[in-house]
């Protein structure tokens, strides 16, 4: 993946992702067990409730994650191979404000629609080639601005319309 959930937390904040991501009532997912359930493995302890809450949340941050990657891998896959093995920051940026936007849904705010959509159009321009990705990326075959036109024999031939 271009980005972990560590990296939508560091780049939106533990409490937005925490709020997005649990969708039971009353929010079992706090910050704080977010935080522990992103750095450390282990679940002894704690109450079923928030298992269950964290392991969906955790699920759903993945999906969108996972969503994200492909609409972005779907502008690239025509100039670069995907996926990316390096993969350049603005790659990550852009997944990480497109997978936002999916998490928010129909309750995203203009500000993070707006950022979706500049997502969009500057995976648009690089899709376009008005955008290099910087690094060493391998060229996805057929990519080629060329065109090659290859003809077979012809089927009637002066010849055989009785022309000559």
């Amino acid at each position: 993946m271009y980005i972990t959930v560590s990296d939508l937390i560091a780049r939106f904040g533990v409490e937005e992702i925490a709020q997005i991501s649990d969708r039971t009532i009353p929010r079992e997912l706090t910050p704080e067990i977010l935080e522990l359930a992103v750095t450390s493995d282990s679940r002894t302890g704690w109450p079923a409730r928030q298992v269950e809450a964290m392991t969906a949340a955790l699920a759903r941050i993945d999906a969108a994650i996972g969503d994200a990657q492909s609409a972005v891998d779907s502008y690239l896959a025509g100039r670069y191979t995907t996926p990316l093995g390096t993969v350049p920051q603005i790659i990550r940026r852009l997944v990480c404000d497109i997978a936002r936007f999916y998490l928010h849904g129909d309750l995203a705010s203009d500000p993070i629609v707006k950022a979706n959509e500049v997502a969009m159009a500057l995976c648009r321009d690089i899709s376009a080639g008005k955008i290099t990705l910087p690094g060493e990326l391998s060229a996805s075959p057929g990519s080629s601005s060329s065109v090659a036109v290859v003809c077979g024999n012809r089927r009637w031939t002066r010849e055989q319309r009785g022309l000559e």
